[in-house]
């Protein structure tokens, strides 16, 4: 689990550090933000280490309407996590990219809300409810094969939002220069005719 922030942050007057923490809103669409996009939280000097994430660490919401599921770089590594996300560490005999792919799937994702609690439509897991889930690990040369289908497939995920971002852009821009345009060569209003 992550870090219970309110106990640990820093009350006015008392010695805090700055830190940055990772919250469920941190991660969209499987990513998560840069680092200098997180909330800096004054928090209180002392051992925070085991709240910090590794390379290849996912990190799993476990509060909230949707689960989501993202997988730690070496961008990431050492940031604090706040309680509403649990951390897993993948073993060695699991690539965290076949993980990360299990986490997203939907026989997992239903496995994972048919253990959760949920009070008004809020999901609310824990470290045991995950824990328990049986994980399969397939030959290593299966693992590399699928890993590498995986980050092909997220690459093409990527690529697919940054077009679809640039093609609202730019039909949104040729949209207002063509009503922007066509308001100064419109015929003057009956009442600024006087």
């Amino acid at each position: 689990m992550g870090l219970p922030v309110s106990r640990h942050q820093a009350k006015e007057g008392e010695l805090a550090i700055l830190e940055p923490v990772l919250s469920v809103g941190d991660i969209e669409a499987g990513r998560i933000a840069a680092r200098t996009e997180l909330p800096q939280v004054p928090l209180r000097p002392g051992s925070l280490d085991r709240f910090r994430v590794q390379p290849d660490d996912l990190l799993v919401s476990c509060r909230g309407t949707v689960l989501k599921v993202a997988l730690v770089s070496e961008n990431e590594a050492s940031l604090l996590v706040s309680s509403n996300l649990i951390v897993a560490r993948p073993g060695t005999r699991i690539l965290p990219s076949v993980l990360l792919a299990l986490f997203r799937s939907s026989a997992w994702q239903g496995q994972m809300r048919l253990r959760a609690r949920s009070s008004s439509g809020l999901v609310q897991l824990t470290v045991k409810d995950i824990e328990n889930l049986p994980v399969p690990v397939p030959p290593l040369a299966l693992q590399q094969e699928l890993a590498k289908l995986i980050e092909a497939e997220q690459e093409h995920h990527q690529a697919a939002l940054r077009v679809a971002a640039l093609r609202r852009d730019l039909v949104d821009g040729m949209v207002a220069e063509l009503l922007l345009s066509a308001v100064g060569k419109a015929e003057p209003h009956e009442s600024e005719n006087g």
